[in-house]
């Protein structure tokens, strides 16, 4: 498995960057690739980019009637923006992952305000109102439900720092 996880980072980050580019966003040791906090960094900024902004989006949802029929963000008010509801999950899930390893990388402060912003008591509500209906039951399944779990995982594993909380809020 671990021989997997470095061989789909390598392609991963193969794929996304050119050769010259790589050697600062992640270090080789005995054939162990780990991420720099440059690359933390440059991964961090594809979420941050997209992940408060509305449009384009790619909705999932059934109409059952007009009561949906408006911007994504009142409906899916924690996981809106980055074209569709598993990305934007991803994206936070992403987000947590590297602040958890990197907790003072250059975007933190503004990674733990979008966080805080987005996993609000309320948005989370609003978007379970959405599960709640009849016709979307099955919503994002089961690829953006995997990464909602994952995302709850790494909530709830280890400890993150933030202006002097925890992710209480955060992990019910």
């Amino acid at each position: 498995m671990k021989i997997f996880s470095l061989s789909l980072a390598a392609i991963c980050l193969g794929a996304s960057l050119q050769l010259k580019a790589q050697s600062a966003l992640y270090t080789e040791k005995a054939g162990v690739l780990s991420l720099t906090e440059q690359g933390a960094s440059h991964f961090a900024k594809l979420p941050l980019k997209c992940m408060q902004q509305p449009f384009p989006y790619k909705t999932g949802i059934v109409f059952s009637d007009s009561s949906l029929i408006t911007a994504p963000k009142d409906y899916h008010p924690a996981f809106y923006g980055c074209f569709d509801w598993h990305s934007s999950v991803h994206g936070h899930w992403m987000l947590v992952r590297l602040l958890k390893m990197f907790p003072n990388m250059p975007e933190a402060a503004t990674i733990r305000e979008k966080l805080a912003q987005n996993l609000s008591a309320d948005n989370i509500n609003t978007e379970l109102k959405l599960f709640r209906n009849r016709d979307n039951k099955g919503f994002e399944r089961i690829y953006g439900w995997s990464w909602l779990l994952q995302l709850q995982r790494e909530l709830m594993t280890g400890t993150i720092r933030w202006d002097g909380s925890y992710l209480k809020t955060w992990r019910r």
